[in-house]
């Protein structure tokens, strides 16, 4: 294990944008891990569980694999570390999960694949108290939000300053998603 160690810290040196930059004091397995997931990089993931790595190892921000996998969009690392045992609803130190991540982004295959494997569509980030709704509504991804509102996704749930989803698109001006979510049916109403 310590010469597999070895070489995956040469090989995140070596191949790792994040490593151009200054390296972490302590470069761990679980660093490495999240790297090759955010990368996309499934054969590295595939190897590093294969030789032991905990598929939900943490790094000091409590952020998984799975995270950094979804925040991405990288859909079949998502799906491998999901089937490899990756807790769908594991939070990281503000409370967001990796549906969180992957709504920020614009992609609706991995927030389906999440959806699908059980991820909570309303959860709330425990810092700010952002749905995944409301993080694909400030960014505009228009896709990402019909997704989750055909999932079920409630509108009109607030974050810790009193602020909706529909309030996110407006003031970003995303009005193609902002007709999304003003069309979207009442709280509590079948679609």
């Amino acid at each position: 294990m310590k010469n597999l160690m070895m070489l995956i810290v040469l090989f995140w040196v070596f191949s790792s944008p994040l490593a151009a930059q200054a390296p972490p004091p302590d470069i761990t397995l679980e660093t490495v891990f999240n790297e090759m997931a955010f990368n996309g990089n499934l054969e590295a993931v595939q190897k590093l569980v294969s030789a032991g790595t905990p598929v939900d190892g943490t790094t000091d921000d409590k952020s998984t694999a799975l995270m950094w996998a979804a925040f991405n969009g990288h859909t079949p690392v998502v799906a491998y570390l999901l089937e490899a045992g990756a807790i769908v609803g594991a939070r990281d130190i503000n409370g967001r999960t990796a549906l969180l991540y992957a709504a920020s982004g614009p992609y609706p295959e991995t927030v389906g694949l999440l959806l699908r494997k059980g991820a909570e569509i309303n959860v709330q980030g425990t810092a700010e108290g952002f749905t995944p709704l409301m993080m694909a509504a400030a960014e505009g991804h228009t896709e990402v939000v019909r997704v989750l509102l055909l999932n079920g996704a409630t509108v009109g749930i607030l974050d810790r300053d009193g602020d909706t989803a529909i309030k996110f698109a407006t003031e970003n001006g995303h009005s193609e998603v902002l007709k999304l979510l003003e069309s979207a049916p009442a709280e509590g109403s079948e679609p």
